[in-house]
């Protein structure tokens, strides 16, 4: 169990490196070599734990995923409909604006955009799945009645993450604007 334990530890050392390196450097000009160099470790260890540089940006995108989730499911067992749906626009603004803010290289030129793409696509995902779940939920109790509960969801994500990307919009300001628009198409039907 412990060489286990120190398997995952090493393998998010690498993990660790390459996420430095690639806001530093950017992905394409981050190569294999240059992260065992930044561990101090030969290059077949790297072999050991990572089939290619491919591998560790996808290691980096799940773990990015994983905290997005964490965030997402953030104190949303309340019972009331309505403070749940308020805790997950807030839970998705927080979320997406930690997420946008890791998915940025050091300096302007720096280039993540194929870690942005993966970590972004699984992110939107999940998040419009549950806020689905959520309008759905809200048109079978009758605290909504909103039409296409699955489009809705899905243009109400991409507007968070475009509102966020833009970074003019404040937490406060998206988080009332969504819920305004939640409100016209799912209450005044």
């Amino acid at each position: 169990m412990q060489e286990n334990r120190d398997n995952d530890i090493r393998r998010n050392e690498f993990v660790d490196a390459a996420e430095k390196l690639f806001r530093q450097n950017g992905i394409v000009d981050t190569t294999i070599s240059s992260i065992v160099k930044e561990m101090d470790v030969a290059k077949g260890l790297f072999y050991y734990y990572f089939k290619s540089k491919d591998d560790v940006i996808e290691a980096i995108s799940e773990k990015y995923n994983e905290v997005f989730n964490e965030m997402m499911n953030d104190s949303m067992d309340g019972r009331d409909y309505d403070a749940r749906l308020r805790q997950f626009i807030n839970n998705s603004i927080r979320s997406f604006r930690e997420l946008n803010c890791k998915l940025k290289g050091d300096a302007e030129d720096v280039d993540l955009t194929e870690l942005s793409l993966r970590s972004m696509v699984d992110a939107r995902r999940a998040a419009t799945m549950k806020l689905q779940h959520l309008l759905d939920e809200g048109n079978r109790t009758g605290s909504l009645n909103m039409e296409a509960p699955n489009y809705c969801a899905c243009l109400i994500i991409s507007g968070i993450i475009e509102l966020i990307r833009q970074e003019e919009a404040t937490d406060a300001d998206i988080q009332r604007l969504i819920m305004n628009l939640i409100e016209k198409t799912g209450k005044e039907n």
